[in-house]
């Protein structure tokens, strides 16, 4: 197999399309797809789509890289391919490594991001096997190799893995020959530690590989797109003045490239900061639409993630705790909308319960963690109205940094007043003053005002199972009961009586005296 000589790859390509036999074209471009894919692209696309699909059907490693395979993938057709034994032992060392690299992202593409993974390590078992010269050879495809099982675990959410994964692709890529694959791993680099909430260090990596080569053809709408995605995810969480224009050249919704929940991440983040709800509903509807299911996968947290946080910064407590008990629990993001459902229902014990298991997961990110120790003081300040002093002046440090302004816009502004209280001079009260002074905050939910007959029917919700049972007892209608039901709801923002008790324990309601209270 020809994995390193473009020139002989084209020969023997030309010679075999001149011949106009399909099945000698595609054995052609399987035997020759490394050099073809990297340096001969166009021809080999070419030579591929003028395959019948019978052959292709036959070389999944063709399939795979057939421009039409990976958008069906994402609407009608997932390609999901599986390897024989009898087949796997006819196949030398190179492709059987080809193959798995092939599954590995045609699963992935496919919406199938647990399996892809699981070809993701069974291709990293491969390359630990007994050396082969052709994974040894600098300007072979090793480097490639770990840029797609990189890629493949930033898809999963796997982003402390993917980051050793390409730094281990960056550092092959240097010395390949191929000076883009350098780019082209820096710049997942870059969109790892941007999730991550790694500024400075995805800032660097965005720097680095501005001097260096644009990608081949290949690679060139992939690498664009994730250092686009990359350079937004930095400026939302900043919310510098950039912003708008590094959103607007995010690419669409129904891009089939890996970058797209990442840059749905970026889109929503933004709007719920601005408090824009509905416009981040949209945006995850519209991402979910074009798109296979992703069970399991980054794509899975950011839709579950915005969808919680759009529910209830759009009034609708109620949905968003739905959503956050069905969400996925494996996602960090969900797991931190949740935190943020549990803080606005007072359940304060659920909400601390789950910072201390965020923060004692050492592969968090540093962004996460800071959403974590935030969610921490709100919880601080819902109990006794006050931060201890440690807290709120890392605060304080957070605000003058300029790094967290999206996360403090997501904060309530009870939250903001008592870290100012610790302010410890004039200049550094100003900038902060001044930080804060356009973002938007959380306006904590206040303790409904209830009439005495809606306090009644309330204290009768727990132990009386019907409307008619509850009107027997007061010796009222059904209809008022249903009447004072209505009103009772709306005050509380629900539509089920567990809700409705559950909401009401929160703001201590049940129980409640009606004494002195006009009607």
């Amino acid at each position: 197999m020809n994995l390193v000589d473009d020139a002989l790859a084209e020969e023997e390509l030309r010679r075999a399309l001149s011949s106009g036999r399909p099945e000698a074209i595609a054995q052609t471009a399987m035997a020759n797809i490394w050099p073809l894919y990297t340096g001969r692209f166009s021809l080999l696309i070419q030579a591929i789509e003028g395959l019948p699909s019978a052959v292709l059907d036959r070389y999944p490693v063709l399939r795979a890289v057939h421009r039409m395979t990976p958008v069906l993938a994402s609407s009608t057709r997932p390609f999901k391919p599986l390897l024989y034994a009898d087949s796997s032992r006819a196949m030398s060392t190179d492709e059987l490594d080809v193959l798995t690299l092939a599954q590995m992202v045609s699963f992935r593409f496919s919406g199938d991001v647990a399996a892809a993974v699981v070809y993701a390590r069974r291709l990293q078992e491969r390359l630990a096997q007994a050396p082969v010269e052709s994974r040894e050879r600098v300007d072979g495809p090793l480097w490639f190799y770990h840029h797609q099982i990189g890629s493949t675990l930033l898809a999963a959410g796997d982003s402390a893995r993917a980051l050793q994964e390409l730094a281990t692709a960056r550092q092959l890529g240097r010395i390949s020959g191929r000076r883009y694959a350098e780019r082209i791993a820096l710049g997942r680099m870059a969109l790892a530690h941007a999730v991550r909430g790694s500024l400075d260090e995805a800032e660097l990596a965005l720097a680095r590989l501005a001097g260096l080569p644009e990608p081949s053809e290949a690679h060139a709408s992939a690498s664009a797109m994730t250092e686009r995605a990359a350079a937004a995810l930095i400026a939302v969480e900043r919310l510098t003045d950039d912003t708008d224009d590094l959103l607007a050249r995010l690419e669409a919704y129904d891009s089939i490239e890996l970058s797209w929940p990442f840059a749905l991440l970026a889109r929503t983040r933004c709007l719920l900061a601005r408090q824009r709800p509905d416009d981040a509903l949209e945006a995850v509807r519209l991402a979910s639409d074009a798109h296979p299911s992703q069970h399991g996968s980054f794509a899975a947290d950011v839709i579950g993630a915005a969808s919680i946080e759009a529910q209830l910064a759009a009034g609708d407590p109620a949905q968003a705790r739905r959503l956050a008990e069905l969400r996925d629990r494996s996602g960090v993001l969900t797991t931190l909308a949740a935190t943020r459902v549990a803080l606005e229902d007072s359940r304060l014990d659920v909400a601390e319960e789950a910072v201390r298991g965020l923060t004692a997961d050492p592969a968090l990110g540093p962004g996460h963690r800071l959403e974590a120790l935030l969610f921490g003081a709100w919880a601080q300040t819902a109990r006794t109205d006050e931060l201890d002093g440690a807290t709120a002046r890392r605060i304080v440090r957070l605000v003058l940094g300029g790094d967290a302004r999206r996360l403090l816009a997501t904060m309530p502004s009870r939250l903001i007043v008592l870290a100012r209280a610790e302010v410890e001079s004039e200049d550094e009260g100003t900038a902060f003053d001044a930080a804060t002074a356009e973002l938007g905050h959380v306006e904590l939910s206040r303790r409904p005002v209830l009439t005495p007959g809606e306090l009644r029917v309330l204290g009768m919700l727990p132990a009386t199972p019907t409307t008619r049972q509850i009107a027997d007892d007061l010796h009222l209608s059904p209809n008022t009961v249903k009447s004072q039901l209505t009103s009772l709801y709306r005050k509380l923002g629900c539509s089920t009586r567990d809700d409705a008790m559950r909401i009401a324990a929160r703001f201590q309601l049940l129980g409640a005296t009606t004494e002195g209270r006009p009607e």
